[in-house]
C-alpha cells in the first residue's frame, strides 16, 4: 500500500467556492453540482458559506466511511450556534478531520452526533434536516449502504472495551510498512518530503514541527491545551486483504493518507488573501503556520455560514453509480445534467471509462468541468505528475 493509502479522508487541493466557475446563475432554479471523489467537504463547506442562491449537489463518492464523515461534518457546521459556539465548532471540526487522536471532549461531541445521525439514516423517508434550510437526501441509496452507514455510526459511539480502535498501532504500521528500511531515519525521510516535495510543488507555509509531528503520530492540529488522548473512530475503516491460502479478510485500521497530510484543504492559502497578517514572513518564512491558516479558514466560513438563509439539497449517490448516471439507465437519472462537475484526482478514470457518455449526458453545454491535478499526491514523481497533466487537459 502506497502512502495516499486506500481510502481518500482528505483531498489534496485547497477548498474553493465552487460557484464562483459557474458563468450563468438563477436566482429561481437551484444550481446544480456534482461532486466525485472530493474525499472531504472543504469545497462543499466553503460553497455553501459563499452562496446566496439555491442549490443542490449531488455527491459520489467510493466509500461509505466518507458518506458517513461528509454527515458528521455537514451536521456540526450546521448546529445552531446557541448549541455550540463558532470557536468549538472549528476545534472540533479540524480535530475529527485531521487528528488521529482527539481530546474527550470532542470525543464526547462525537458520540452524542453519531446517535443524531444513526436516528437520521434510519429514518425511512431517506430525508432529514440538519437546519431549516438544509436538507439530506439519502433516497438514492440502498438498503445495505444506509444499513452499513449505521453500523459506522454504531462504531464511532461503541465503548473501547467492546469495539476497541488501536489507532495508535495502526498508524505505526503503516510507517513502518510505507517506509521499510527507512523507518529508523524516519525524521530524515519526514524532511526530505517536506522541502523537496511539497515545498517545491507550492506548499511552503507547512512548517517541520507541524508536518513531522503528524507523519510521526497523525496528530496534525493542536488547537487547545487539551492532551489528545482519544481514538478519531471516524479515521478508521476496512481494508479486505487475500490471505496465502486465496480467503479474503477484512481488518478494521487507518487505512488513509500517511505522506500529504490533512492541512492542504484548509491550511494553504487563507481565504482572504489581503489579510497582512496571514501573509506575514520573517526570515523569508511565512509567520502563520498551516494550523494557523486552517483555523483563520474554518471560522470565516463558519462565519459566513451564518448569514445563509438559501435553501440547499444535498444529495448522496450510491456507490459506483456513475454508469447509471452517466447513461440514464434508471429512471430517477434520467435528464439530471449539472452545471458543474468536479472530480477528484482519485476517480478521474472514470472520465475514461465512461467516454463521451460523461459529458453528453451529465453536462450541459454552459457546464463547468473542473478536474483535482495530483500535484500533491508525493508518492508520483515530476515526469508522472507531467503526465497526468496532458491526460487532463485533454479531457477538460
Amino acid at each position: 500500500m502506497d502512502g495516499a493509502g486506500s481510502i481518500t479522508f482528505w483531498g489534496y487541493s485547497p477548498s474553493l467556492c465552487l460557484t464562483k466557475y459557474i458563468d450563468k446563475q438563477s436566482e429561481e432554479l437551484p444550481i446544480r453540482l456534482l461532486l466525485i471523489g472530493n474525499g472531504d467537504i472543504r469545497h462543499i463547506f466553503h460553497t455553501l458559506a459563499l452562496t446566496t442562491s439555491p442549490i443542490h449537489i449531488y455527491i459520489l463518492e467510493s466509500q461509505l466511511e466518507i458518506y458517513a464523515r461528509h454527515l458528521l461534518f455537514l451536521q456540526l457546521i450546521f448546529t445552531s450556534i446557541n448549541q455550540i459556539g463558532l470557536q468549538e465548532k472549528c476545534e472540533h471540526y479540524l480535530e475529527l478531520f485531521a487528528n488521529l487522536h482527539i481530546n474527550t471532549h470532542t470525543e464526547q461531541y462525537l458520540k452524542e452526533a453519531a446517535t443524531q445521525l444513526i436516528q437520521h439514516i434510519t429514518n425511512i423517508n431517506g430525508e432529514f434536516q440538519f437546519a431549516s434550510n438544509i436538507t439530506i437526501d439519502t433516497t438514492l441509496l440502498k438498503y445495505k449502504e444506509k444499513d452499513f452507514l449505521e453500523g459506522i455510526f454504531q462504531f464511532w459511539r461503541a465503548s473501547s472495551t467492546k469495539q476497541p480502535f488501536p489507532a495508535e498501532l495502526a498508524w505505526d504500521g503503516r510507517v513502518r510498512q510505507y517506509l521499510g528500511a527507512r523507518f529508523d531515519t524516519r525524521r530524515n525521510a519526514f524532511d526530505w518530503d517536506l522541502h523537496m516535495k511539497l515545498s517545491e510543488r507550492g506548499f511552503k507555509r507547512l512548517n517541520p514541527h507541524e508536518y513531522g509531528d503528524w507523519r510521526e503520530n497523525g496528530l496534525a492540529f493542536r488547537l487547545t491545551r487539551q492532551d489528545y488522548t482519544q481514538p478519531n473512530r471516524t479515521l478508521a475503516s476496512a481494508f479486505v486483504f487475500q490471505n496465502s491460502d486465496g480467503t479474503k479478510q477484512a481488518r478494521r485500521g487507518y487505512w488513509g493518507d500517511i505522506i500529504t497530510g490533512p492541512f492542504i484543504a484548509h491550511g494553504l492559502l487563507p481565504i482572504d488573501n489581503d489579510d497582512s497578517q496571514m501573509q506575514a514572513k520573517a526570515n523569508d518564512k511565512f509567520v502563520k503556520t498551516a494550523t494557523d491558516v486552517s483555523e483563520y479558514n474554518v471560522l470565516k466560513l463558519l462565519s459566513h455560514l451564518q448569514e445563509q438563509n438559501n435553501q440547499i439539497k444535498i444529495i448522496l449517490l450510491p456507490l459506483n453509480s456513475i454508469t447509471d448516471l452517466c447513461t440514464a439507465s434508471k429512471e430517477r437519472y434520467r435528464h439530471l445534467q449539472f452545471d458543474l462537475i468536479y472530480v477528484g484526482c482519485g476517480l478521474t478514470h472514470y472520465l475514461n471509462e465512461q467516454g463521451e457518455n460523461f459529458s453528453s449526458s451529465i453536462m450541459s453545454k454552459d457546464s463547468t468541468l473542473i478536474l483535482e491535478l495530483p500535484t500533491f499526491l508525493l508518492d508520483l514523481k515530476n515526469d508522472q505528475l507531467e503526465q497526468y497533466e496532458k491526460r487532463f487537459f485533454l479531457y477538460a
